[in-house]
């Protein structure tokens, strides 16, 4: 191992890097918008790294990527809130996701919006949104690992997740 380097933190591997991306294009996952801020400080991110924790008390865990504007959002805030997309959010996936042209607080103008108890925006066409308080942060490398607990829980009208697996959205159809 040359100098500067260790087991946590290796040389660049791009060939590794590349392969471990291909590997995790086939780990299906249900596609959520991460939302924080409020007015023209709302931020949003289009996300597959989220995850539940805990039960007890309710947790979630998001992972954001440190250079993103949704990174500032959340971390200001103190909140976020999941929103588990359904299959009719492809648009919303697309436009969080940087697809769209659209920036800021723009990314927000075509969708129905509501806020949680936290300010933090909910999809109204989304499956539900999971309202977080940040009680923990961990840096992990290029991204901060969030984890949130959970204060607010509303269904929204979607029933049929919005999938990404292997580079693509999907449905269960």
């Amino acid at each position: 191992m040359k100098a500067g380097y260790s087991a946590h933190f290796p040389e660049p591997d791009f060939a590794l890097a590349d392969s471990f991306r291909d590997a995790m294009s086939l780990l299906a996952g249900t596609v959520a918008v991460i939302t924080a801020g409020e007015g023209e400080r709302r931020r949003g991110l289009t996300a597959t790294a989220v995850c539940s924790v805990s039960v007890q008390p309710p947790t979630m865990l998001v992972c954001v990527n440190r250079f993103g504007e949704a990174h500032k959002a959340v971390a200001d805030a103190g909140s976020f809130c999941v929103n588990l997309l359904s299959d009719a959010d492809q648009p919303i996936a697309d436009a969080f996701a940087g697809r769209s042209g659209k920036q800021g607080a723009a990314k927000f103008d075509d969708a129905g919006w509501t806020e949680m108890k936290s300010g933090s925006p909910a999809l109204g066409s989304a499956m539900v949104c999971l309202d977080c308080e940040v009680v923990e942060m961990v840096a992990a490398h290029t991204h901060t690992v969030f984890f949130g607990a959970v204060r607010e829980v509303r269904r929204g009208s979607g029933t049929t997740p919005l999938l990404h697996f292997g580079r693509n959205y999907r449905n269960l159809s």
